[in-house]
């Protein structure tokens, strides 16, 4: 085939091809002419056919995949009751979504969702900080509002602790609750309840029922609040100058720098002690103060903050939403709020950064001078303890601690007589009805005169922490159990506790002790090898020996001798005492 026959893209059906003689010639005209002129000139007469018409892409692609299944119609879905009344509440979010105020949110929700309640069988976990409905999902909805129904119903399970957050904001707002006194009494059932399963309550509740008495009118004070549920150890600025505190120790200890319930004498039995001497260092501290015409409250608050906007219930999600009248409220003399116009503001005491520093060292003095005076094994040495003030020469403390001490082991050891004038009117007639009875004249007559039994006994008072003793008796006396009071001996005692004096309480001691004591005693003298090994040969503890020893020798020298380590071990002081006791015991 020639080249013109040829072409590149597409494939043009060929005709049969004639030689320009063998077709049939023109009759005339220009056909004639041309064809004379083209006469000995060999070509082809070449036909195209037209070409398929054009078609969209997208109808021509279709041509490589099957025809398509025609569209099944989609059954309509059952509503369900719980998912709807959700998206209800998410609807509330649609308005002004870049304006939204997530606290005013929460509560619009929360009064949306206040009556509704749930049966849901899961549990979904939920971890948010500050958390509220918008951000829940609908497994962690479903699994609140049933934990909070089991709630309204008295019982209150674990689970996650943004779920009782929650709840808690949902009582803060009033959501729930038939008025401020039932929200409040419910919030205590969770503080009591729950705080054993999320511990973090801990530092947000105690702030949160201070600015609930505050924010809303309650018939009682936040001091009767405090005292009744026993909450004063969380408020301790405003308690500490409380002078009809029972636990004023524990409350100061609550901002020391010393922890004086971790100490080793704390521990070591003398926690009741601790209490009540401090009770004298505070009155030591007030009178002291007061010499520098000073409260005791200006140890520690540096001056009072101006009025400014204070805003309740902060670090949790609250909307103001409680439209009130004006009025003032004051917390313990120190605290001060007031709201007008809705609006509150507060006056608030700014304490020194260096109080915690000044209660750790009076605390630490304290227990320095109990130590030294109880001669404890372990002393401790305690720091200058001043107050410096800003304008003036610094107070001094030091001096007024150890008075106190002092006077509180005089004031210990002080038996207290006290009369009954009701019980002497009585003994001394029934001593005058006995004494008739045992007249015997001279004469058998029955008329003689006679000496008037002097029987005017009186019950004691005992200063706890001392042990009475009975009045010495004449040692020219010898009345029988069954004879008479003489008239000229005292009554006898009521309840003698030993027939020594009170000076020979080591000589009542010696006596008071088992063979088996003393023979423990004399393995400690010599360094308490094999105490273990005799005690068990002797079928008792070894703790039980020692307390039994030390129990005896703080009834009868007021102290204890032994100290139970690894082994048993006599304290230094008493060593010699001990070694004599021993000594002539054997």
């Amino acid at each position: 085939m020639d080249d013109r026959t040829k072409y590149n893209a597409f494939t043009i059906p060929q005709r049969e091809t004639r030689p320009v003689s063998e077709t049939k010639p023109p009759s005339s005209g220009i056909g004639a002419a041309i064809q004379a002129l083209f006469a000995d000139s060999n070509f082809a007469e070449i036909e195209i056919e037209a070409g398929p018409s054009r078609v969209k892409a997208n109808d021509n692609a279709l041509r490589f995949f099957p025809r398509a299944t025609p569209p099944q119609t989609i059954a309509q879905r059952a509503i369900d009751p719980i998912r709807q009344k959700f998206f209800d509440m998410r609807s509330l979010a649609t308005g002004r979504p870049f304006a939204r105020d997530d606290a005013d949110l929460f509560y619009r929700q929360a009064k949306f969702m206040e009556d509704f309640t749930d049966d849901y069988d899961g549990d979904a976990v939920f971890q948010m900080y500050f958390p509220y409905y918008q951000h829940m999902g609908y497994e962690q909805l479903r699994t609140y509002f049933t934990w909070r129904t089991k709630v309204r119903q008295g019982e209150i399970l674990p689970t996650s602790v943004s779920y009782a957050f929650l709840y808690v904001y949902e009582l803060l707002s009033g959501i729930g609750v038939k008025d401020p006194v039932d929200g409040l009494n419910k919030l205590v059932e969770i503080w009591k309840t729950y705080l054993k399963y999320g511990p973090a309550l801990l530092n947000y509740l105690p702030q949160w029922f201070k600015d609930y008495h505050v924010y809303y009118n309650l018939p009682h004070s936040f001091s009767e609040f405090v005292n009744e549920h026993n909450l004063r150890r969380y408020y301790p600025e405003m308690f500490m100058f409380d002078t009809e505190a029972e636990n004023s120790l524990e409350i100061w200890n609550c901002i020391s720098s010393y922890i004086v319930t971790g100490s080793k004498f704390y521990k070591s039995g003398y926690e009741q002690q601790m209490r009540d001497c401090f009770k004298y260092v505070l009155n030591g501290i007030r009178d002291h103060c007061v010499s520098y015409n000073l409260r005791c409250e200006n140890l520690f608050i540096y001056r009072y903050s101006r009025v400014g906007i204070w805003y309740p219930f902060k670090q949790a999600l609250f909307y103001p939403w409680y439209r009130q009248l004006n009025r003032q409220v004051e917390l313990n003399r120190q605290e001060r709020y007031q709201c007008k116009n809705n609006k509150w503001s507060a006056n608030l005491p700014i304490y020194y950064s260096t109080q915690k520093y000044l209660v750790g060292s009076i605390l630490k003095k304290m227990e320095s001078c109990l130590r030294q005076t109880t001669k404890f094994k372990y002393q401790l040495k305690a720091e200058e303890c001043v107050f410096y003030r800003s304008s003036s020469t610094p107070i001094e403390f030091d001096s007024v601690i150890e008075k106190a001490v002092a006077d509180y082991f005089t004031d210990l050891n002080r038996t207290v007589v006290t009369v009954d004038h009701a019980n002497l009117a009585r003994i001394r007639k029934e001593a005058q009805g006995t004494q008739d009875k045992l007249i015997v004249t001279d004469d058998g007559t029955g008329e003689d005169s006679h000496a008037d039994l002097q029987n005017a006994a009186a019950p004691q008072t005992v200063v706890p922490g001392l042990r009475p003793h009975a009045p010495p008796t004449s040692p020219t006396s010898h009345t029988s159990p069954l004879s008479p009071p003489s008239p000229l001996s005292p009554p006898p005692p009521l309840s003698p506790l030993s027939h020594h004096p009170p000076n020979d309480g080591w000589t009542a001691l010696k006596e008071s002790l088992t063979a088996t004591e003393r023979e423990a005693l004399s393995i400690a003298l010599l360094g308490g090898a094999g105490i273990k090994t005799f005690a068990d040969e002797n079928g008792i503890m070894l703790e039980v020996l020692a307390d039994s020893i030390n129990e005896k020798a703080a009834d009868y020298i007021g102290d204890n001798i032994l100290e139970l380590d690894d082994s048993m071990a006599i304290y230094d002081e008493y060593k010699a005492q001990v070694g004599e006791m021993i000594e002539d015991g054997q």
